[in-house]
């Protein structure tokens, strides 16, 4: 498995994460079968959120029993996220340096560790001062609560306002930046206040990050099931009901559609699935990504380490991207 070294950590991180909500609500019995593949697999870095909760249950206590009962604190790199609206009561932002202390605690608190290896505003507010949020999670490593940081969903304009205030003021810099990227293009949020680096619109956010020390950890690779065989285009075209209307809103066109064909073309030439060669053209890109794969089964979790370690050219990436 690939690895990457992140500013603060004292472990390298596996470029595949371990995403978490496919696992909401499981039974243990079911989820820790999965979360050992990965280890075995070389997975070492796992995804969570304050926000990834419901009735009582949360993907942080599930983690950190896990965690726990494997002995493996000091072998898993916990990706942790943070000032997220407090969903379903509300919309309103919680970008704040309050929000910061409070969801880190609530973390940690949830899974029963002492510190958490690399926390992430989930969303961001431009309105706030990026000064006071970066002087936020500072204090958290310096506390000793975290021991790196990154953004979910913030523009890169505002990625390089937090870059110099930390420069200017002796503060630690963001050290990942998470958006979508994906074979197919977003043609519309499929959230809120989310940001995307593909299509190109984004090509120079996409080569600001080519030479910057600032990782992108792409989320929904498979564009929310876009690019799946599960899912046919009669599954999208006809009146879906949600989460399939979410998606077919969000990524379903023309020029998405033949992208996702060539996909397929080029992964049964090489033995792969339409969504393996959707994630080995994410670890295609020049930038390096790391990429959040969700799996409910321990064979799902060896599809994508497969997908991960299969290696796309540079003529199947053109090929898929633009059919030359």
């Amino acid at each position: 498995m690939q690895q990457v070294e992140l500013d603060g950590l004292n472990k390298p991180v596996s470029r595949l994460v371990h995403g978490s909500t496919g696992l909401m609500g499981v039974e243990d019995s079911v989820a820790f079968p999965v979360l050992d593949a990965a280890v075995e697999t070389g997975v070492n870095a796992f995804d969570t959120a304050t926000v990834y909760a419901f009735d009582g249950y949360s993907m942080d206590a599930m983690l950190g029993r896990w965690i726990r009962e494997r002995d493996a604190r000091d072998e898993v790199v916990v990706i942790a996220k943070g000032a997220h609206p407090k969903v379903p009561e509300s919309t309103a932002p919680r970008v704040t340096p309050t929000a910061v202390a409070e969801d880190i605690d609530l973390t940690r608190e949830r899974m029963g560790v002492d510190h958490l290896d690399l926390w992430l505003f989930h969303r961001d507010d431009p309105a706030v001062d990026v000064g006071s949020l970066v002087e936020a999670v500072d204090s958290a490593i310096a506390q000793g609560s975290i021991r790196a940081w990154g953004v979910s969903n913030w523009s890169v304009a505002r990625v390089r306002a937090a870059i110099d205030y930390a420069a200017n003021n002796d503060r630690r810099p963001p050290v990942v930046n998470s958006a979508h990227y994906s074979v197919a293009d977003q043609l519309d949020e499929p959230w809120d206040d989310v940001v995307t680096l593909t299509g190109d619109d984004h090509a120079a956010d996409r080569s600001w990050h080519v030479d910057g020390d600032v990782k992108v950890l792409a989320w929904s690779p498979l564009a929310g099931g876009f690019l799946s065989e599960r899912v046919s285009r009669d599954d999208l075209e006809n009146e879906p009901a949600p989460p399939l209307a979410d998606t077919a809103r969000c990524y379903l066109n023309e020029q998405n559609w033949q992208r996702r064909e060539r996909a397929a073309q080029v992964g049964r030439r090489m033995d792969l699935s339409l969504s393996q060669t959707a994630l080995a053209w994410v670890f295609a890109a020049d930038f390096r990504p790391m990429a959040i794969a969700g799996s409910v089964t321990p064979n799902e979790v060896r599809e994508n380490v497969a997908a991960a370690g299969a290696q796309l050219t540079a003529a199947d990436v053109s090929y898929i991207n633009d059919g030359v």
